[in-house]
């Protein structure tokens, strides 16, 4: 190698050792920069750890209350069908027993129409007989008084 070109080697050897120094000196000061910031931010996220633990341990003790809560209503409204469904069959039991007495009552009563109406039907032959048997009498004794006086 020439002398000149050793020269412009070492010259551009040199400043690019420079260069090299000046940005790994600017990078570790902002790395360690970015060190005690990520030790801190990391240090406050520690801290914060504690109430962020409490916040989850009311949201669960809450959600827990609530569940209870819940559970509980559940429970009632179980409690309130099983009830309505007992007070269900109870009407529907009712209910039938007083479809019954309705039907038996109506029979009844047919019945009671039937029998008045045979009454009703026995009483009209036994006077339009009673009737018949007068009215008879009257023109067969017309009859005769008429024969009689004829003769």
């Amino acid at each position: 190698m020439p002398q000149p070109m050793k020269g412009h080697f070492i010259r551009v050897l040199f400043t690019t050792c420079i260069l090299f120094t000046v940005t790994l000196s600017s990078t570790l000061s902002a790395a360690s920069a970015n060190i005690f910031s990520d030790i801190y931010s990391g240090w406050e996220r520690v801290s914060e750890l504690p109430g962020e633990v409490n916040a989850l341990q009311e949201s669960y003790q809450q959600t827990l209350n609530q569940l209870n809560e819940t559970s509980a209503q559940l429970g009632q409204a179980q409690a309130n069908v099983e009830a309505f469904k007992a007070q269900n069959e109870q009407l529907i039991e009712q209910n039938q027993k007083l479809t019954d007495m309705v039907t038996k009552l109506q029979e009844d009563q047919d019945a009671k129409n039937a029998t008045t109406k045979r009454i009703q039907t026995m009483i009209i032959t036994v006077i339009v007989l009673i009737l018949g048997y007068f009215i008879l009498i009257r023109v067969m004794r017309w009859g005769m008084r008429r024969r009689s006086g004829r003769a």
